[in-house]
C-alpha cells in the first residue's frame, strides 16, 4: 500500500488535517484523457468545492463494494461529509462520500505549486463525460476499475487502521474478529454476524409514507421490521443492513428522498420506491473490515414510522 502524502509535501494527511481543495484548472491539469487519475474520475460535483477548505475525515485506503468485496486504494483520502449530490448524474440521491485523489488538495495555508502541465480538458469536457450515451461515469461506477482487490488475510489494513484513520484497538479487534467470523459462516452456509432475516413475502401491502426530507421518523423495533424482511434479510431486494439495527427505536429526521441511484461497479442507474436516507444514519463499517466510507443507510418506509407533530 502507497502512503496517503502531500505532493510535495513528504507529510501523510492524517484524519482531522485541514486541506484545501486545489483549483479546477490544477486538478484539471492532473486529468487524463478520460477525465481521470489513476483511473478514478474528477465529477462535475466536486468542482463546486475547489478553494475550499475541508478536514480530513480518514484515508480512504480501503472501501468495499456494495456490501461485497474489499477494494484498495492509493493516495486517496475522504473529507468530512463532503458528499456527492448526483446533480450531474440525472439526480442520483446514492450521496456517496466522495474520493480525493492527494494531488487534488493542499494543505491549508500553502501556496500552490502547480504541476507542471496544462490541462488537457475543461470544466465543460468533465460535464459531458459524467453520461455518455446513457452510460454513467462517475467514481461510484469505476470504483473497480479505480482499485485493487484487498483480501481479508492482508495484515497492513489492520494496521493502518490503527495507525493512520487512528481507530481504537478494541474496535479493530471486533472487525476483523467478525471478517474470520463471517468468511468460516458462508464456508458453512450460515447467517453472517448479525444477520437480520425473516419469512415474509415480498409486497406485505404496506402503505407509503410518502416521507419529505425534514420529516421526524421513529425506526420501528427489531421485531416490527423482522416481519417486513424475506430470509435473505430482503424487503423487494433492499437489505436491511446488520448496521441499522443499532438505530431501531430512535428518532430521526429524514435526509432525502432515494428515487434514483447509479448501480455500484456498473454504468446503469436504478429506479427505487418508498425509500429514504436518515440524518446521521451511515454505515460505521464495524460489520465490513471498518471500511471507512460512511455510506448512508438505505431505509425502506415500512421501517419507519412518523412520528406525531413532525
Amino acid at each position: 500500500m502507497q502512503e496517503t502524502i502531500i505532493s510535495g509535501t513528504g507529510k501523510r494527511l492524517m484524519p482531522g488535517d485541514v486541506v484545501e481543495v486545489r483549483s479546477a484548472a490544477e486538478i484539471f491539469a492532473t486529468l487524463d484523457a478520460h477525465g481521470t487519475r489513476d483511473k478514478l474520475p474528477f465529477m462535475p460535483e466536486m468542482i463546486k468545492f475547489c478553494g475550499k477548505q475541508f478536514r480530513v475525515a480518514a484515508q480512504a485506503f480501503k472501501t468495499c463494494v456494495d456490501d461485497g468485496e474489499m477494494r484498495q486504494f492509493d493516495d486517496t483520502v475522504f473529507l468530512e461529509d463532503v458528499r456527492c449530490d448526483g446533480s450531474s448524474h440525472a439526480s442520483c440521491d446514492r450521496g456517496c462520500l466522495v474520493f480525493w485523489k492527494t494531488a487534488w488538495l493542499k494543505r491549508a495555508g500553502t501556496s500552490s505549486n502547480g504541476h507542471g502541465k496544462s490541462a488537457r480538458l475543461t470544466e465543460t469536457d468533465v460535464a459531458r463525460l459524467a453520461i455518455k450515451d446513457g452510460q454513467f461515469f462517475c467514481q461510484s461506477s469505476e470504483i473497480l476499475n479505480a482499485s485493487k482487490p484487498l483480501p481479508w488475510w492482508e495484515p497492513r489494513q489492520y494496521i493502518w487502521d490503527l495507525k493512520y484513520n487512528r481507530v481504537p484497538a478494541s474496535l479493530a479487534a471486533k472487525s476483523f474478529l467478525i471478517a474470520v467470523y463471517d468468511k468460516v459462516a458462508a464456508r458453512f452456509r450460515a447467517q453472517s454476524w448479525r444477520a437480520v432475516t425473516g419469512s415474509a413475502m415480498s409486497g406485505n401491502g404496506f402503505k407509503p409514507l410518502n416521507l419529505k426530507p425534514g420529516e421526524s421518523v421513529r425506526v420501528k423495533s427489531l421485531d416490527e421490521i423482522r416481519a417486513t424482511l424475506d430470509a435473505e434479510g430482503k424487503n423487494q431486494k433492499m437489505l436491511f443492513a446488520p448496521a441499522m439495527a443499532d438505530y431501531c427505536g430512535q428518532v430521526m429526521k429524514v435526509r432525502d428522498r432515494v428515487e434514483n441511484i447509479v448501480l455500484e461497479a456498473t454504468t446503469r442507474q436504478r429506479k427505487i420506491k418508498d425509500t429514504v436516507v436518515l440524518e446521521g444514519a451511515v454505515c460505521d463499517g464495524v460489520c465490513h473490515r471498518l471500511c471507512p466510507r460512511k455510506s448512508l443507510l438505505f431505509w425502506r418506509e415500512c421501517w419507519l414510522e412518523r412520528v406525531n407533530g413532525s
